[in-house]
């Protein structure tokens, strides 16, 4: 009777602490989870304290400072979110691991408003704590799935170290802790690429990669969802911008309409040519890193629009200016860089195609209006006329696509 009780409870234990899933097992269709949701909300609050710290100093250092930042915490988005997507299960154990991920990314937000100054020690140890907890998740992977192990092994390994390099980073000079951060970033960029690079002469762990990059439905609609949430911080900065002015004019409110529009026609562009569309497989690394300039791109035209609020009635002054036509381009050029990723678009390349090019064109034209001086009603109002133009392509696209022959095709 006693050793039945406690088969009960071993197996009761391992529903609910599950050991990660092993690679093999990995879903290709499944829903997003609410706690992956919940998980993408944490970031919105660092992210708008990078864009918040852009926006109160428009100079080239702070927006070197934002980009160094929200790669950080772009990469940070990206590893837990693939970790979940690749071994995370409906358990507690998940739910734990995923609770202190958002934790730490919740004590980077407190930090990230000055991480370069005074703050730099708390941000430093908070990503420290993040990337510790990812080694040994990364760490257990291994332990379990012996298969796995040729990519687990290096991705811990990476982990572990930028662990060490972020946290010694607090106890050394502000020079010396920006070469350590550089370091841990550069060991970021490059580790997918040389762990990849393991499976050129093994077919084994060749396999064990097509499995991992594999694009799934989730993990495609969880870039979506986090390309909304950015989208989210041009409302924000819309709403910031006028609350903060002690009058409202007519002219404030256009101005306003017109930063609200700039945010409906990126995310027009975006869910009409890219959401829901699975990048080709030997696409799939350009696929996720294009991501990280429209990300950023949006989140700066948040910032952006903010300003030219402020400024309005008068010319928006130079730095202001051009952080705004530069971020929209930015975003411009990286929905045109994913269109050109997705099977979709190798299929029947014909609207996307067009929906490309029209995308590129304007965006240089974007970056044309920053040697205008006209006042922020007028630029702000000329970028939602020319978003208007790869809108159509989109519509077109979009009409095509849910038109009776395609649904036919399908079939």
């Amino acid at each position: 009777m006693k050793e039945s009780r406690l088969k009960l409870i071993r197996r009761s234990y391992r529903h609910w602490w599950q050991v990660p899933r092993y690679l093999a097992d990995r879903p290709q269709h499944r829903q997003v989870t609410f706690l992956e949701l919940f998980y993408d909300l944490v970031y919105v609050v660092i992210i708008a304290e990078l864009t918040h710290s852009v926006a109160s100093h428009i100079d080239g250092r702070h927006l070197a400072q934002f980009a160094f930042l929200f790669f950080i915490v772009w990469w940070a988005w990206l590893n837990g979110t693939s970790y979940h997507e690749v071994h995370g299960n409906d358990d507690i154990r998940t739910r734990i691991f995923t609770f202190l991920q958002m934790f730490t990314v919740a004590a980077m937000a407190v930090f990230a408003h000055d991480a370069f100054g005074e703050t730099a020690v708390g941000f430093a140890i908070s990503y420290a704590a993040f990337q510790l907890i990812l080694a040994y998740l990364w760490w257990r992977t291994g332990v379990y799935d012996e298969q796995h192990r040729p990519l687990s092994g290096p991705y811990t390994a990476a982990f572990l170290l930028n662990t060490v390099l972020f946290f010694a980073s607090a106890f050394v000079s502000p020079t010396a802790r920006l070469v350590m951060w550089i370091i841990g970033v550069l060991i970021a960029l490059l580790l997918p690429f040389l762990t990849f690079s393991r499976g050129a002469n093994n077919p084994e762990v060749q396999a064990q990669i097509d499995l991992s990059l594999a694009p799934t439905d989730s993990i495609v609609e969880r870039f979506g969802l986090f390309t909304i949430i950015v989208l989210g911080e041009v409302i924000v900065g819309v709403v910031q911008g006028v609350a903060g002015l002690p009058v409202l004019t007519l002219e404030i409110g256009i101005i306003a309409g017109a930063g609200m529009l700039v945010a409906v026609g990126l995310w027009w562009l975006y869910f009409d040519f890219v959401s829901h569309r699975h990048p080709s497989y030997r696409a799939v690394m350009v696929w996720l890193y294009a991501h990280l300039p429209l990300t950023a791109g949006i989140a700066l035209s948040g910032a952006a629009v903010l300003n030219a609020i402020e400024h309005a009635g008068e010319p928006l002054p130079p730095p202001a200016r051009w952080l705004l036509v530069g971020s929209v381009a930015l975003a411009l050029f990286g929905i045109a860089l994913l269109i050109r990723t997705l099977r979709d678009a190798e299929a029947d390349p014909g609207s996307y195609r067009s929906g490309m090019v029209a995308m590129l064109i304007v965006g240089i034209a974007v970056l044309a209006l920053g040697f205008s001086t006209v006042q922020p009603i007028v630029l702000l109002g000329s970028l939602a006329l020319l978003l208007l133009v790869p809108i159509f392509f989109g519509f077109v696209s979009w009409i095509q696509a849910d038109s009776p022959s395609a649904h036919s095709t399908a079939d």
